[in-house]
This record gives C-alpha cells, structure tokens and sequence, in this order.
C-alpha cells in the first residue's frame, strides 16, 4: 500500500487595496445635490427604462428628484392629499389617488386617478406663447372622453406669463375642466386637465403650482 501524502491547500491571496480614488467615498445622490454623472446616468435608465411600463414608476421618481439643474416648486397639499412633484410645475391630488403608468411617461406627461376622477399634467417646452385655442392631443388623452369645448377664459395664475381656464363637456352630461399656462421664464407650457368636474378635481386646479 503507497503511504498516504499530505496535500497542501493553497491559501488565497488577500485583495489588493483599494486605491483612494476621487470616487472612493461614494456619492450618494438620496442625500446629496446630483452631481453631472449622477444626472447622465439619469438619462441614460430614463432612455433604457423608458419603454418598460413596469419600470415607469421609478424612472417618473428619479425624473422628478434628480432633477437639479432644472426650477421646481412644492405645491401646497390639502390635508389628506398627496404632493405631485414635478419639472416647471406641480400639483395636489387625494392621498387614494395613484400615479397611472400607462398614461404617463418621462417626457413631462403625468397622470393621477381614483375614487371619484382622475388628472393629467403635461409639461412641454416652448419660447413662445402658445394658441389657446389649440388644443393638443394629449388632452384629447386626459379628457378620455369625447368632449366639446364649452368655456375658455383668460385665468390669473402665480408665475404665468399667460393662463386660461376652460370646461369641456363630456359623454353622459359630465364636464372636465383644464388650465393652461405658459411660462417664459422657464419657457416652458402646462396643461393641467381633471375629470369629471367636481369640488375635488377643482381644488386639485386650485394647487397647481408654476416655477420661476
């Protein structure tokens, strides 16, 4: 019988350390102002991420919150209700409403719904002030239903270079209401639009809120 042999095990090598680099302490951009890489990398999962309705949650949140080179305004919030933070503008809605991704993207287009109406918002860019009797298709979208333009009227609206307020009549007697502004310091047109009409939907109008 052949004597049995010790087998050495080899012992692994500990890892080399880690070079204090300029990026050794990691940025945190939760706690942090987002720095030119962290809003590159923003754009970069928006461009990836954007067509995956799953992910649209997420990215509509770093949107909104990695968002420091752009004017943003908190709106004021009911008790009860829920802020809808946002690039150039922002709202109010019911705590029970809830952010509706297939209605919603990272081009500036948000949507809210729940017991009792719903709301969209669309930001766009624009260094000119735009027809108020145009009404774009994304509204068509928020309103949902067929509808005919009932009111248009001039509307005062903090920040505004311009507004108007207008009610449009919907299927079924019901009537939606919408604000549009543009803003040329920010160069930058909103569309607030809220269905059906009711105390709700107007107070929802009500917190819209432009930055400067």
């Amino acid at each position: 019988m052949r004597p049995a042999t010790a087998t050495t095990v080899p012992t692994a090598s500990p890892a080399p350390a880690r070079r204090r680099t300029a990026d050794y302490w990691r940025h945190d951009p939760r706690l942090e102002p987002p720095t030119a890489k962290d809003k590159r990398r923003l754009w970069a999962w928006v461009g990836f991420l954007g067509f995956t309705p799953v992910c649209l949650g997420g990215v509509l949140w770093a949107a909104f919150h990695l968002n420091g080179g752009y004017p943003t305004v908190p709106a004021p919030v009911p008790p009860g209700w829920q802020a809808v933070p946002g690039i150039y503008a922002s709202f109010s809605a019911p705590r029970d409403w809830s952010l509706q991704q297939f209605m919603s993207d990272s081009a500036g287009d948000i949507y809210y719904s729940g017991p009792g109406g719903g709301v969209g918002e669309s930001v766009t860019a624009a260094s000119a002030p735009p027809s108020p009797r145009h009404i774009p298709a994304i509204v068509t979208t928020f309103l949902v239903n067929p509808y005919k333009l009932a009111t248009r009227q001039p509307y005062q609206l903090h920040n505004a270079t311009a507004a108007w307020r207008y009610t449009f009549d919907l299927a079924g007697g019901k009537t939606g209401v919408a604000i549009l502004a543009w803003v040329a310091s920010t160069r930058s047109v909103v569309w607030l639009v809220a269905t059906p009409r009711s105390a709700t939907t107007d107070r929802i109008l009500a917190t819209l809120t432009l930055a400067s």
